[in-house]
């Protein structure tokens, strides 16, 4: 008689994380758990040119040390939205053979998850909608090496 049951306040009052969400008790989904929102939606912001030299940085130096164990070896950038990122020995190309054309079509399919991987850590870090592309740059004695293009639309 004198504290209200649970039940009862949670159904009167939504848990903090629904509140933060936006969501009330009707939101929620049958278990009762609050529905969970990531990504931000479809907002799209701009960054001043400064600031995407600062995500790219941090994708550079902090991401892919703990993806690859390694910094990225070059960054280029022509301070409007287009950025270069040099890796001379990707630990997932050391080993395909230089000269063969499989060893080619197996390094494009092998860098296609790095650069999704870029796509996914820059659209985390506010830059939605970046075009990444890849290729390596085989130098005929190895296929480690590889470059990767950004575009910040």
């Amino acid at each position: 008689p004198g504290s209200p049951s649970p039940e009862t306040n949670a159904e009167s009052s939504p848990s903090p994380a629904a509140a933060l969400a936006g969501n009330t008790a009707a939101d929620a989904s049958p278990a009762g758990n609050p529905p969970i929102v990531m990504g931000g939606g479809h907002h799209h912001t701009t960054m001043d040119a400064k600031t995407q030299l600062e995500a790219v940085k941090f994708l550079c130096k902090e991401f892919w040390t703990e993806v690859f164990r390694k910094q990225i070896d070059k960054l280029q950038t022509n301070h409007r939205g287009v950025f270069v990122l040099k890796d001379q020995e990707l630990k997932w190309l050391k080993r395909l053979p230089p000269d063969e054309e499989s060893a080619r079509v197996g390094a494009i399919r092998i860098l296609a998850f790095p650069c999704g991987l870029i796509r996914g850590a820059l659209g985390c870090l506010g830059l939605n909608g970046a075009v990444v592309s890849c290729d390596f740059l085989a130098d005929g004695r190895s296929m480690a090496s590889c470059s990767f293009n950004i575009k910040v639309k």
